[in-house]
C-alpha cells in the first residue's frame, strides 16, 4: 500500500484529501506545514507528498527546495490556489513534479498520482533486463532462463 503526505494549512482541505485517498487505499497521513510534513517523514516512510504553497512556517517552496537539496527525490504534486505561470515556474524549478490548481478534479489528481507513483516506482527498481537475463542489485543475483545464480556485485557481470 502507498503511503501518502498531504501537506495543507487547511484543515477542511486535508480532510477532504485524506477521504478521498483513503477510498482508493492509499495509506494517508497530514500535516498543517512544512515543518510538521518534516516530523512525519521522520517517522514515516512516504512514496508521494500532496503539497499546498500558502502555509505558515514553512511553506510549500520552502519544503521542496530543503527536500532537494537533501537529494530526496520524493514525487511532489503541488495543489494550490495559485494559477500564474510564475508561480507553477517556481514549483518547477525548485523541482515539484506535478502542479494543480485549486478546486481540483478529484478524479485528475488521482489519475496524476497513479502516474507519479508509477514513474517512481520504476525509477527505483534496481533490476536490469537484457534478453532473457535479469541482473538484481539489491539481492546480486542473475536470472537466465528461469535459474537463479547467487552472486557478488563483481560478478553479477561476470555471469554474463
Amino acid at each position: 500500500m502507498f503511503q501518502i503526505l498531504v501537506v495543507d494549512d487547511d484543515k477542511n482541505t486535508r480532510r477532504l484529501l485524506k477521504a478521498v485517498l483513503e477510498t482508493e487505499h492509499y495509506s494517508v497521513y497530514t500535516a498543517a506545514n512544512g515543518e510538521e510534513a518534516f516530523d512525519v517523514m521522520d517517522k514515516e516512510y512516504i512514496d508521494l507528498v500532496i503539497l499546498d504553497i500558502m502555509m505558515p512556517k514553512m511553506d510549500g517552496y520552502e519544503f521542496t527546495k530543503i527536500l532537494r537539496e537533501n537529494h530526496n527525490n520524493l514525487p511532489i504534486l503541488m495543489v494550490s490556489a495559485k494559477q500564474l505561470p510564475e508561480d507553477k515556474h517556481k514549483g518547477f524549478s525548485l523541482g515539484i513534479d506535478d502542479y494543480m490548481t485549486k478546486p481540483i478534479d478529484e478524479e485528475e489528481m488521482l489519475w496524476r498520482i497513479k502516474a507519479l507513483l508509477r514513474r517512481a516506482q520504476i525509477a527505483n527498481e534496481h533490476t536490469m533486463t537484457i534478453g532473457n537475463v535479469v541482473l538484481d542489485y539489491d539481492s546480486f543475483t542473475v536470472t537466465k532462463k528461469r535459474r537463479d545464480a547467487r552472486t557478488s556485485a563483481k560478478g553479477v557481470f561476470a555471469a554474463l
